[in-house]
C-alpha cells in the first residue's frame, strides 16, 4: 500500500522564486516580498487555487499552473486535507475545497469590521429599494461580495458572498478600481488586457470609464457581467489595504436609467452611514 508523503518533511529545494505566478494583493503588491516564508506562500496559493476552481484540481495541474514542484504540492494537499481545508475524491485523487473553509468564512463574517459596519444599513437599503444591496471589496485582483442583503422580490439578482468576479465588468468593479491610485488602476487594466487572450481589451477605454467613475463618485452598469442585470455603485472608503463599495443590483425590467439615477443619492447617504461606523475604533 502506498504511503502519503510526510507533510512535516521540509520542502525540497525549489529554486523558483516564492510566489512565482501568484496574483497581487488587494492593495496592489504584485509579487511576494522578501521575508515571506516560501512553504506558507505555496500553501496559500494551493488553497486559493482549489477554492476558486470550478472543478476538482489534481496535483500535476496545480504544480504546472502554480509553478511549484509536485512533491511540494502533494505535501501541502495532505496537510490541507488533514485539517479539513481540502477534500480528495478517492477515485481520481483530485481536490476541492473542504468544509473547514466554511468556518474560516463564518469567522471572517462575524469579526469583520466592514461587515459589522455595513450589514444593518445594507439590509435596510434592500428593504427600502426592493433590490439586492451588496458590500464588496478587492481580493486578489477581483471583486468579492463580503455582505449581501437580497431583494425580497421573486425576480432578483444575487452575487453570492465570497464568490469572485472580474473587476473589469460592472459598476462595482469600476468604483473599486476608481478608489485605487490612477497608476495602480491602469496597471491592473494593462495586466488584464495582457491576460485576456479571448477578447481584445481597449486599455484606454477601460481607464477612461474608471476615471469617469472617480470623478462622478458612482458608476452604473447594464448587462455587463450578467444578461439582464443592472447595477449602481458608490465608494465606501479605504481602510488600510481594504477598499470597499456599496452597490444595488436588480433586473433591467425594474432598473431603468431613471431608477438608477434615483438610487445614487440613496446609496451615497447609506455609504456615509457605513463609513462613519467603519472608521470608528473597535
Amino acid at each position: 500500500m502506498a504511503t502519503a508523503p510526510d507533510p512535516a518533511a521540509p520542502e525540497e529545494a525549489d529554486r523558483r522564486p516564492a510566489g512565482h505566478g501568484a496574483q497581487g494583493d488587494a492593495a496592489g503588491a504584485g509579487a511576494r516580498t522578501a521575508g515571506t516564508v516560501q512553504i506558507v506562500d505555496h500553501a496559500i496559493q494551493v488553497l486559493k487555487a482549489i477554492a476558486e476552481a470550478d472543478r476538482p484540481r489534481g496535483v500535476r495541474e496545480l504544480s504546472r499552473d502554480l509553478v511549484i514542484s509536485k512533491s511540494s504540492v502533494q505535501r501541502i494537499l495532505v496537510s490541507l486535507e488533514r485539517e479539513g481545508l481540502a477534500v480528495a475524491d478517492e477515485g481520481t485523487r483530485k481536490y476541492v475545497i473542504g468544509p473547514a473553509a466554511l468556518t474560516l468564512a463564518w469567522r471572517h463574517t462575524a469579526n469583520s469590521d466592514l461587515v459589522g459596519a455595513s450589514s444593518a444599513t445594507a439590509s435596510r437599503i434592500a428593504a427600502l429599494t426592493g433590490e439586492t444591496a451588496c458590500v464588496s471589496t478587492i481580493v486578489d485582483g477581483r471583486r468579492v461580495t463580503v455582505y449581501e442583503a437580497e431583494s425580497p422580490q421573486p425576480l432578483r439578482l444575487i452575487t453570492g458572498v465570497g464568490r469572485p468576479y472580474s473587476l473589469f465588468s460592472g459598476a462595482t468593479g469600476r468604483v473599486l478600481l476608481s478608489m485605487l491610485s490612477p497608476e495602480r488602476a491602469r496597471q491592473l487594466v494593462e495586466e488584464h488586457a495582457r491576460g485576456d487572450v479571448d477578447v481584445e481589451v481597449d486599455v484606454e477605454a477601460v481607464v477612461a470609464r474608471i476615471d469617469a467613475a472617480r470623478q462622478r463618485g458612482h458608476a452604473v452598469s447594464r448587462a455587463e457581467w450578467i444578461a439582464g442585470g443592472c447595477g449602481v455603485a458608490v465608494p465606501l472608503g479605504v481602510q488600510g489595504n481594504v477598499v470597499a463599495a456599496l452597490s444595488i443590483y436588480g433586473p433591467e425590467a425594474r432598473m431603468t436609467d431613471e431608477r438608477m439615477a434615483e438610487l445614487v443619492p440613496v446609496l451615497r447617504t447609506a455609504a456615509a452611514e457605513i463609513t462613519v461606523r467603519w472608521r470608528q475604533p473597535a
